[in-house]
């Protein structure tokens, strides 16, 4: 069977700037159906004219089944890109799967617009959407079979019982062979993504993770990790994002990922990770592991140095675990970039600019400032809902962390907004950053050009009051 897979070109504010990133489920999923011809398509490549490049795909390759993967704030242009693919090609099957696919397939199914699409996975999609496509090739399908996946049957949907969660180690390698194109990014350094492990068993209210995994970390063997590094140096990056959920949960994974990667001379290519600010602090060693191992990025989820917010969702940190894994990592040279985020029910103008100014303390290379998002299932938008702090409730497309969608108590929405961003925009012209800066001391004119760009873009938001809207030729 001929399979085409793609991912939406939506990405997050400023990310463009800065990164280019590959979908990482979609290898996965063609690296899981041997015997089948299978392409990837990373729309991000082409946006915003992701027209031609479709029709090329589609009159070339000619695919029998089409499987569209998003996050929630790109669902919109998830059902945009499957009603081009129908016009052009009525006899093609279309699947769809990801986070919001899975956590909304109820309320999906049941809207008055016909969706159009012929089946979703739900959850883990690597079993799930082999066995769609086994079945797929038989003569008489029986679909109601198959766990995870919910399809339509006639003018209803059916869906079928969740899939428990995958043993890893069932999983064959990422193939990324099947990416018709190549191109991704960080700063300048050509880089691809990979994994070590699934899920986070912390339970912040903010996050939908542990409603696709439950409580739960599963982590891949050593053996496994080593190859897909292995196989992603093979073809020529120099850097590589680990995507983990939370690496930092199991300390002694962590520490083998990092000396297995030194042991087997990987450590020429540098690492990029998400990092929690409690897993450094309690293992002050960790830092220094991974900077053998060439860990020079880490994308830390400090979200606030307000101790009220920071206890109101959950968060397993405070200010002086903050700033105790802030200083590890810069002892080590590991450029931080610093996860923060406004908007919660307490906060006021001055708050947002204290939190700023606190994290600013912390030396960060960069802050990755967003608004506190009611996103699908999670507790925070149970909470802000029945509070009537939800200002845009049903609009999925400004669910990116970067448009506003709340206010708070003593903020309106609109002036939160203006504090961020005005927080975010002076913060590129701080003169304790600039000189200690990770990029521009590495990378200066990549790094000038790219925050010229970015402190561009907010101020234009600033002047606007809003968010500029993405534009896609469909």
């Amino acid at each position: 069977m001929k399979i085409l897979l793609l991912a939406m070109p939506d990405t997050a504010d400023v990310i463009d700037f800065m990164a280019r990133l590959p979908n990482l489920a979609l290898v996965s999923l063609a690296g899981n159906l041997p015997g089948h011809e299978v392409r990837v398509m990373d729309l991000v490549l082409f946006k915003p004219n992701v027209r031609k490049p479709l029709e090329d795909v589609l009159s070339s390759f000619r695919p029998d089944l089409v499987g569209l993967s998003s996050m929630t704030f790109q669902f919109d242009t998830l059902l945009r890109v499957a009603g081009f693919i129908r016009s052009r090609r009525p006899d093609v099957r279309i699947v769809a799967g990801g986070y919001h696919a899975t956590l909304l397939s109820d309320e999906l199914t049941a809207g008055e617009q016909p969706l159009p699409l012929d089946y979703i996975v739900r959850g883990e999609g690597e079993e799930t959407f082999a066995e769609l496509v086994s079945e797929l090739g038989r003569a008489t399908p029986d679909l109601g079979r198959i766990e995870g996946l919910s399809y339509r049957d006639g003018s209803g949907w059916v869906h079928n019982p969740d899939r428990g969660l995958t043993v890893l180690d069932r999983l064959a390698l990422p193939d990324r062979s099947a990416r018709v194109a190549d191109g991704f990014s960080l700063i300048h350094l050509k880089m691809d993504v990979a994994e070590t492990s699934r899920g986070c068993p912390f339970n912040c209210k903010f996050c939908c993770i542990n409603r696709m995994y439950g409580p739960t970390f599963r982590a891949h063997s050593e053996e496994r990790i080593i190859a897909d590094i292995q196989d992603i140096r093979k073809r020529g990056a120099k850097a590589v994002f680990l995507a983990d959920d939370n690496i930092t949960y199991d300390i002694g994974h962590f520490r083998m990922v990092c000396r297995s990667i030194v042991k087997n001379g990987l450590n020429d290519l540098a690492y990029v990770v998400q990092l929690s600010a409690a897993g450094i602090a309690r293992n002050p060693d960790m830092a220094e592991e991974m900077d053998r191992a060439n860990f020079r990025y880490a994308f830390v989820g400090f979200e606030s140095m307000i101790p009220l917010a920071l206890k109101g969702v959950h968060k397993p940190t405070n200010p002086e675990i903050n700033r105790q894994a802030a200083a590890l990592l810069r002892k080590h040279n590991i450029a931080i970039i610093a996860g923060c985020v406004v908007g919660y029910p307490d906060d006021t103008e001055e708050s947002v600019k204290d939190n700023f100014r606190l994290i600013k303390k912390l030396k960060p290379d960069m802050i990755y400032a967003q608004y506190l998002t009611p996103y699908p299932k999670t507790v925070i938008r149970k909470e802000l809902l029945e509070e009537g702090l939800v200002e845009n409730i049903g609009d999925y497309r400004d669910y990116d962390g970067f448009h506003c969608n709340v206010r708070t108590r003593r903020m309106t929405r609109q002036k939160l907004y203006d504090t961020l961003k005005r927080e975010a925009l002076l913060s590129n012209f701080d003169p304790s950053l600039i000189f200690v800066n990770h990029f521009l001391r590495h990378y200066p004119f990549q790094f000038v050009s790219r925050i010229a760009k970015c402190a561009v873009l907010t101020a234009c938001n600033v002047m606007a009051g809003r968010q500029r809207t993405q534009w896609l030729d469909l």
